[in-house]
């Protein structure tokens, strides 16, 4: 209630406004239309092109979106690497993800890491927007943030039952139903989804999943008559997923053979999670131009990952002291194993195709990786819409508390090598890991968008105060409590010069926290980030947007995974100046042949980057780097073209997305000198058929010529792309 009142307070000292525009408070971007004027780069996929292919991947639709960079790791996107212009993929930890407005990773500060993400089957929309934009919607603003709309509450009674069929065992349900009575509203809905995979593991076995997802919202509008319009939300959900995924890949060669195999050694590996949400929304509308909006939120997220680690070592010393003074584990990697012809013992029995013998390291390590995630909150904004002389102002001022926690526990089993079955070596083992780590964080952040004749200006000023503490209960050295207090500035611009053609300038400060962690001394992420560019629109359905960035990275931060053997799992380090550039370009052209239309449209990023001072790190992604090291999974080039043909009852769409060669290690020059992923192409179709106003057919081909190449050797070994995949599916709507 104090936060109320203070914003109250706060927004009775503006003058009063002629005209009025009622506030979104799920969409960021305000929709497609919005964005055409948006002083800042964004883009708004809309329930259309999610329908188009039907996506249960979010990696797959962000294909669609310029300045988004993906590393595919499980073919499903169970567990997604999203960046965005420079800022790394690696789990998606450098981007602000939101669901409606709120965050929605598992730990946004203290472990950002986003092993639960929403599933895009159940949304409406998704926006990706970039610039001084993502300024309001911290704490991340580096590369800029994704918002996932889900489906509204209806206005009238809406009943919609989705069916899906397909390769490896693919089944797809999913069911809604919402109603009206007066002032009450409501819609549930249920998803469930899963796969047998199309991996093959040595030994037989599953590797695929099973998600499933339950949310309820309930809505109230006050009466017609009431003294102030408001509006209250309630929004509870609950998921959850079994799934029989591993870090574990293939050797280059093994991969050649067979890219979809999976070795023995994995048999054991299972993922465990359930995810809990309650999202409270309110909207007070204190006159035609101030409107008040709370949001209370309270996500849960519990996750066990039982997978392989690595090898116990009964005889020599593994662990030694590295140049820092942090002891680290010098035994042989999986990632070694994997990538060095040497250690042809080791890949064997990885293989299963011989026994522990107990006289070297043939023990294998297979850890319970067992996290809790908290994340809760309070956000109170208020938007007041005024004039002053011929100037429009649509001011915003906000406030949040937020406090999330992890807790984890990692325990080790050995398990020894038989008749390629994995026998538990029957050693009771400590814990490797067990520590908690918990953030306090206020959020302030003022908004003010102005409108002057052909002129849109979007100022924003952010502050972050931020409190962390980590306590490592194995080893109380490593215990460590930092407060950190940044203030943050963007400005955009958009100048409408022409009907069809408008131009845009924005700059803004970029920002990533580090994250608590075991004696840590790394300085949280910071750059200036820099966009510029055109668009034009002529005739219906016609449009083009060149945009160009600049990102220069004062402080780089990287981050250590499980699959980091050089580093200790959270450990951070600082890699100094980078500089990343690049281009974005997107189209549309709305074709006809005959009586046909013909949409064709397009995406292209085009990037560079480079390091700006020489260092040497533990961190696998960057080694030895020196001055001109270009990123690790930046891909110089990616491209979308979709094409389509519209029938008054059917409709056929091909889509095509390019993903050129990247690094898998900062380097410089031939980009055959450091470890790296070729270049590779793949072809999705889809097809719909309506049958009367409530029926639709549809026919989706993932990958329709069955292409195959490494998109990734992390975490551990080379990886592939999904095979060919086809999906047949119906729909029935009231």
């Amino acid at each position: 209630m104090n936060i109320l009142l203070i914003s109250l307070l706060l927004l009775s000292t503006a003058l009063s406004a002629e005209e009025v525009q009622l506030l979104d408070t799920i969409t960021v971007t305000g929709g497609q239309e919005a964005i055409e004027s948006l002083s800042g780069s964004a883009h708004y996929v809309d329930e259309e092109s999610l329908n188009t292919y039907d996506y249960t991947d979010v990696q797959q639709v962000l294909t669609q979106v310029p300045g988004v960079y993906i590393r595919t790791e499980d073919g499903f996107g169970l567990r997604p690497n999203i960046g965005i212009r420079g800022a790394a993929a690696e789990r998606s930890q450098k981007i602000t993800l939101m669901e409606d407005g709120i965050l929605i990773a598992p730990a946004p500060y203290s472990a950002p890491a986003a092993y639960y993400f929403p599933n895009v089957s159940r949304m409406q929309a998704v926006e990706v927007f970039k610039g001084p934009v993502a300024i309001a919607y911290g704490p991340h603003t580096v590369g800029g943030a994704i918002n996932l709309v889900t489906k509204p509450v209806p206005l009238e009674r809406t009943g919609e039952v989705s069916l899906g069929f397909g390769s490896d065992g693919f089944q797809k349900q999913e069911v809604l139903f919402g109603d009206v009575a007066q002032q009450w509203s409501y819609l549930l809905e249920a998803l469930n989804y899963q796969s047998d995979g199309f991996k093959d593991l040595d030994v037989g076995g599953d590797t695929g999943f099973e998600r499933q997802d339950f949310n309820l919202k309930l809505n109230w509008d006050s009466d017609m008559q009431a003294r102030f319009e408001q509006s209250l939300q309630i929004k509870l959900g609950y998921a959850d997923e079994q799934s029989d995924e591993t870090y574990l890949g293939l050797s280059d060669a093994d991969f050649a053979l067979n890219p979809n195999r999976r070795y023995s050694a994995s048999q054991l590996d299972q993922f465990n999670s359930d995810h809990q949400q309650f999202h409270v929304l309110h909207q007070l509308y204190l006159s035609e131009d101030t409107v008040i909006i709370s949001k209370l939120y309270h996500n849960q997220f519990s996750r066990s990952w039982n997978k392989l680690d690595g090898f116990f070592h009964p005889t020599e010393p593994c662990v030694i002291q590295n140049s820092s003074g942090r002891e680290v584990n010098q035994c042989p990697s999986i990632a070694d194993i994997l990538g060095n012809t040497n250690r042809e013992e080791y890949l064997r029995l990885l293989r299963g195709e011989s026994d522990s013998l107990g006289n070297f390291a043939d023990t294998l390590d297979i850890t319970n990786f067992d996290r809790n995630f908290v994340s809760q909150g309070i956000e109170v904004s208020g938007q007041y819409f005024w004039r002053h002389g011929q100037v429009e102002h649509e001011s915003t001022l906000g406030l949040r508390f937020h406090r999330d926690e992890v807790e984890r526990l990692h325990t080790p089993k050995g398990y020894l090598v038989s008749g390629s079955a994995l026998v538990f070596d029957g050693v009771a083992r400590t814990a490797a890991t067990d520590n908690e780590a918990t953030t306090d964080a206020i959020a302030f952040f003022v908004q003010d968008k102005l409108q002057w004749e052909a002129w849109s200006i979007n100022l924003g000023l952010r502050v972050e105060d931020i409190e962390t503490d980590f306590m490592d209960e194995l080893d109380a050295d490593n215990n460590a409590t930092a407060q950190e207090t940044v203030t943050l500035l963007g400005a955009g611009v958009f100048y409408q010069w022409h009907e069809r053609l408008g131009w845009l300038f924005g700059i803004h400060q970029g920002f990533s926290p580090v994250v608590p962690g075991p004696g840590a001394t790394a300085e949280s992420e910071e750059s200036v980030n820099v966009e510029y560019g055109v668009r034009l629109n002529w005739q219906d359905q016609h449009n083009l947007e060149l945009i160009g960035f600049f990102s220069d990275y004062s402080n780089l931060v990287g981050r250590c995974r499980v699959s980091d053997s050089s580093c200790e799992p959270g450990e951070t380090f600082n890699g100094g100046a980078v500089e990343v550039a690049g281009v974005e370009m997107t189209g549309l052209y709305q074709g006809h042949w005959r009586a046909l239309k013909m949409p064709v449209s397009f995406s292209y990023t085009y990037t560079e980057s480079a390091f700006q001072e020489n260092f040497q790190s533990n961190f696998s992604q960057w080694g030895t780097v020196l001055i001109g090291d270009e990123m690790p999974y930046l891909p110089e080039h990616l491209l979308r073209v979709d094409w389509g043909l519209v029938g008054d009852r059917w409709d056929l769409q091909l889509a095509a997305k390019y993903t050129g060669e990247m690094r898998e290690q900062a380097g410089q020059g031939t980009i055959e000198t450091t470890p790296f992923t070729e270049a590779y192409t793949v072809l999705d179709f889809s097809a719909h058929y309506y049958w009367q106003p409530h029926w639709t057919f549809q026919l989706g081909i993932d990958n329709v010529t069955d292409k195959q190449e490494i998109v990734s050797r992390r975490p551990f070994g080379a990886r592939p792309n999904k095979p060919r995949t086809v999906m047949v599916g119906v729909n029935y709507q009231l």
